[in-house]
């Protein structure tokens, strides 16, 4: 029988091979990203090396599922040259994207702050467009992805077959069988009820860690396989209604005007990065400056950790509770409570401005269908000589241009600018270079760039008629993670924070609100301020309506999270991973559920209201009064 076990031995070290280059690769991903996992000591280095290879054979199991298939069917021929040539071609190809997957990952993490999923295939425009450029970048993971497929092909000129006399049918079947219920065992990947998922990568590690269990290839692979939105059904609807009304009343001032509205959006524009908030290193004087003359959100989250999420949140109120942006999923005809569409029942004109690549993450579709008439981007700019080469038009000559084109808008208007100059690989026209402080992080130096447009920017508004009846509201769509941060701002609040500012050159906005904000309260808290009257469908609430409740969601990997007061709860859907005191605790490190059952109960509840009502809403098309009447328009 040893004999005739030869294929199977030899099956067993080339997946060990791969097996190898993961748990590797799982260290090389640590180093490359550090500053987000602080305080890893030596017995949690262990468990993560452990509960890992559980991941990582899963993976393999999967991936190489044809592969195994065919190294231990009983055939006559399989030590042929031709046959073996193919078992090669199918181990090597399948495992160098798997192995692609992790590489691109080392990178790729510090920007998302989770391992990949589906939702790379929506950004796989731009990567492919920008791949010369992260291949050269990042060189070092390049490097790694090219070193293992060496090892790959080493290993398997190592591993051939060897000590098998003759083939007899009925023993290599026996071994045959044997050896696939094996790979049954490992690609379910234990004895367990159900098979893992990723939110078992916290089961036996700190949930801080989770990411280090699990890899890159796993989480892709089973998005993949994962509905976009589950029903949750937490509690009755009736108890729904009365804990998570999905619809919220704004009633009209009679001291309000109709102001017109520019909400800006500045790229991975961090809280960190606005000393007036954070008390951190200056990068930005201007912000800093209008932050004086302006009510500033103190203690704001973003919900969403990626630009096209963010854009749910900001423009249509809508949590990003999915792997992949809104417009990305199955759900994108669903129709939405656009801030655009209520902004035009009030005969407001619509814009939104982005000096990025026409089309590019459907960020024009996107704004059409949350009410926004006109998109002006980089065709309308049309003006090549100042197209930075990567994402779109320099962020200066752009902003110049949205000040002047804001005057072309019938009055009122409500306009959206997003800004992208401050994106990776944070290009800036050569006359600003050395002019701003670089600072620790990539980002910094064009984070002065940006600043300096945006004065620009005012300046030149200032100067026109509509300027003196406007509402400027200043956030970012979410912070940048690559690159080391201040101790908060890794841990899973910080990561988060971003500011929000409401200016109006009448300084009728000014002062401090320390209460928790989120993007997804920006949506009625613009309405609140232009008058408007009605009932919505929103999942925030106006930061001017001193009743309302502090808090913030966000998902990221399969983990919801609610920050609420000075606790934040992290939430898999099925249990509670986490309460910390998100204020105080900045690593983590005390989980405060034992001390504090009751409140984890209460903020577990009030999240799943949340979940239960958003899912409920998108699976059902009911975001949008009356979205299924074919009379609302």
């Amino acid at each position: 029988m040893w004999e005739q076990s030869a294929h199977l031995r030899s099956l067993l070290k080339r997946l060990l091979i791969v097996l190898f280059l993961l748990t590797a690769l799982r260290w090389v991903f640590y180093m490359a990203n550090h500053a987000s996992f602080p305080g890893l000591g030596f017995g949690e280095a262990i468990r993560i090396v452990v509960q890992g290879l559980r991941f990582d054979t899963m993976s393999i199991v999967w991936a190489n599922a044809l592969f195994i298939l065919l190294h231990l069917l009983p055939l006559t021929w399989r030590d042929l040259r031709g046959y073996q040539r193919v078992l090669f071609a199918l181990f090597l190809l399948v495992n160098t994207l798997l192995l692609f997957l992790c590489c691109v990952d080392l990178p790729f993490y510090g920007f998302n702050g989770k391992r990949i999923t589906r939702d790379v295939i929506g950004q796989a425009g731009a990567g492919l467009r920008e791949m010369p450029g992260f291949v050269l970048h990042y060189w070092w993971a390049t490097l790694t992805w090219i070193a293992s497929i060496a090892v790959l092909v080493f290993g398997w000129r190592r591993t051939k077959p060897v000590g098998e006399a003759s083939v007899r049918f009925v023993p290599q079947l026996m071994v045959g069988v044997f050896g696939l219920g094996i790979f049954f065992l490992l690609g379910r990947g234990g004895w367990q009820y159900q098979g893992l998922s990723p939110a078992h990568a916290a089961d036996h590690v700190d949930v801080a860690f989770a990411p280090l269990v699990t890899n890159s290839a796993f989480t892709f692979g089973y998005s993949i396989t994962e509905s976009a939105l589950r029903p949750w059904h937490y509690m009755d609807e009736a108890v729904l209604d009365r804990l998570m009304p999905l619809r919220y009343a704004i009633h009209r001032d009679s001291t309000d005007r109709r102001r017109n509205v520019v909400l800006l959006i500045v790229e991975s524009l961090g809280r960190e990065y606005v000393h007036a908030i954070s008390g951190e290193r200056s990068y930005m004087p201007f912000l800093d400056s209008l932050c004086d003359r302006s009510l500033v959100l103190t203690n704001a989250f973003a919900n969403a950790e990626r630009s096209n999420k963010s854009m749910c949140a900001l423009l249509a109120g809508i949590p990003s509770f999915t792997e992949d942006a809104f417009m990305n999923t199955a759900y994108v005809e669903d129709r939405v409570d656009g801030l655009g569409t209520r902004m035009k029942e009030m005969g407001y004109s619509t814009a939104f401005f982005h000096g990025g690549l026409n089309g590019e993450y459907k960020f024009d579709s996107f704004s059409r269908a949350c009410g926004f008439d006109r998109y002006i981007g980089r065709n309308e700019f049309n003006d090549d000589r100042f197209f930075d080469g990567h994402w779109g038009i320099y962020d200066e000559e752009f902003l110049q241009f949205v000040s002047k084109r804001l005057g072309d808008l019938p009055k009122p208007f409500c306009a959206v600018e997003f800004t992208l100059s401050s994106h990776d690989p944070f290009a800036i026209p050569d006359r600003w270079r050395s002019i701003f402080p670089k600072g620790t992080q990539e980002i910094h130096e064009s984070l002065g760039y940006v600043d300096m447009s945006l004065r620009r920017f005012f300046d030149a508004a200032s100067q026109e008629p509509w300027y003196a009846n406007t509402l400027f509201v200043v956030t970012g769509d979410h912070t940048f993670q690559y690159n080391d941060h201040p101790k908060w701002y890794r841990n899973s609040a910080g990561r988060f924070a971003v500011p929000i500012l409401f200016y109006s050159p009448d300084g009728s906005f000014t002062g401090r609100d320390d209460r928790i904000a989120q993007h997804l309260d920006l949506l009625p808290s613009i309405l609140d301020v232009v008058g408007y009257e009605g009932t919505i469908n929103a999942f925030g609430q106006s930061v001017f309506k001193r009743d309302r409740t502090d808090r913030a969601v966000q998902y990221l990997g399969g983990q919801y999270r609610l920050i609420q007061e000075d606790r934040l709860l992290l939430f898999d859907g099925d249990r509670v991973q986490g309460l910390y005191d998100f204020t105080n605790d900045t690593l983590f490190a005390y989980d405060l559920r034992a001390r504090e059952p009751e409140r984890a109960e209460r903020m577990c509840r009030d999240l799943g209201t949340i979940i239960q009502r958003h899912n409920g809403a998108v699976i059902g098309n009911t975001l949008c009064p009356d979205a299924r009447s074919p009379d609302h328009r």
